[in-house]
């Protein structure tokens, strides 16, 4: 788990101990420079950026740090659990949706889909071409 920072002319992120990007700016002096934190989750590269203050990109890093000693999952987008069905009844739940006329032929096609694909997470939906 690395605490990084982003050089704000080349935006390359280098580590805290790098006092100088390869762009030649000194990155200690620059003021506009924003913060990263990068961590390992079940084997893949996580990257947050955090923004402007050193303390909150610290603060965030010790939440990381504390979760994984814990061994509690550490969730980015908590939408990721909804399903298709789910999903489907949120859509046409939606006042814009519910006043077109095309409403009965939009019902027909979303509930066709889901009966070939099935009721899946929507996490697990792949774009293929």
């Amino acid at each position: 788990m690395v605490l990084l920072i982003e050089c704000p002319e080349c935006k390359n992120r280098k580590s805290l101990k790098n006092q100088s990007c390869s762009c030649g700016k000194n990155l200690r002096k620059e003021s506009h420079k924003c913060y990263w934190i990068e961590y390992y989750v079940s084997g893949k590269r996580r990257r947050e950026r955090i923004g402007r203050s050193k303390l909150g990109a610290e603060n965030r890093l010790r939440e990381v740090q504390t979760a994984k000693a814990e061994g509690r999952y550490l969730k980015m987008n908590k939408n990721t659990d909804i399903n298709l069905v789910a999903l489907r009844d949120w859509y046409l739940d939606l006042s814009e949706v519910k006043k077109k006329r095309s409403l009965i032929d939009i019902k027909k096609c979303l509930n066709n889909f889901i009966e070939r694909i099935g009721n899946m997470l929507v996490s697990e939906l792949k774009h293929c071409m």
